[in-house]
């Protein structure tokens, strides 16, 4: 796929997926009024929800050849796609010290999620950044800071609008499974050579590799450990 074609797909599939992200974060926050919700969780969904607008016009951008708009939302991402990361374990964070030591026993681990989301979106991103040089290249690895936000999105969709599944388990091996799959197309569709594909095919072992690690690595009195340090920084 050239890169004018990978550009207007993009750009489509990102715009169509939008009213799947409004539907998914509805019921516990759209819905509710804006004092009700906490100010991490407003600046994360503020900074997400910018970020998916810049996904969507910059593949739009290259399609229509303005280039220089490319570039001006390009230097916008180096603070946007920090602030997002940021943004987004700052929220983990409040969540986690909001919770009785109780729950955090039981339900602390399940803030691998956010790590892992934080983790492929920023690699996602750096690698980006240094094989910008390489156009196609490039645009795949910005496609692939959208791949985080498959699991949040698609996780609560199957929670709140289909019958309750067997297990808790199996939403994460859907939305992973998910999210390997568009991966997988991104990174195998390259048709190039040398760094740029070693560099795709090493990001997508690392993401699988998060991923599996969500069914073990999270289970593990070592990640509590992690967690319980992490709860206890003076953060939120």
């Amino acid at each position: 796929m050239d890169v004018a074609r990978l550009a207007k797909t993009s750009a489509i599939v990102i715009a169509l997926s939008t009213p799947l992200v409004v539907a998914a974060f509805w019921p516990l926050y759209l819905s509710r009024p804006f004092s009700t919700s906490d100010r991490y969780s407003h600046l994360h969904a503020l900074v997400g929800s910018v970020w998916i607008i810049i996904l969507i016009l910059q593949p739009i951008a290259i399609h229509n050849h303005w280039y220089r708009a490319h570039q001006q939302m390009g230097k916008l991402s180096y603070f946007l796609a920090p602030l997002f990361v940021i943004a987004g374990l700052l929220l983990s964070h409040h969540r986690l010290i909001g919770m009785t030591d109780e729950r955090f026993e039981t339900e602390g681990f399940a803030h691998y999620l956010p790590v892992y989301a934080s983790l492929v979106f920023a690699v996602a991103y750096i690698l980006g950044f240094l094989y910008r040089q390489y156009a196609d290249a490039h645009g795949r690895f910005m496609l692939l800071t959208a791949v985080p936000l498959i699991d949040p999105v698609i996780g609560r969709l199957l929670f709140f609008y289909l019958p309750e599944l067997p297990s808790p388990w199996l939403y994460q091996i859907i939305t992973f499974s998910l999210a390997t799959a568009v991966a997988g197309l991104l990174v195998f569709s390259y048709r190039g050579s040398g760094p740029p594909k070693r560099a795709l095919i090493g990001y997508f072992v690392f993401l699988v590799t998060l991923e599996v690690g969500w069914f073990t690595v999270s289970l593990t009195s070592q990640w509590k450990q992690i967690m319980h340090f992490y709860r206890s920084l003076p953060l939120t």
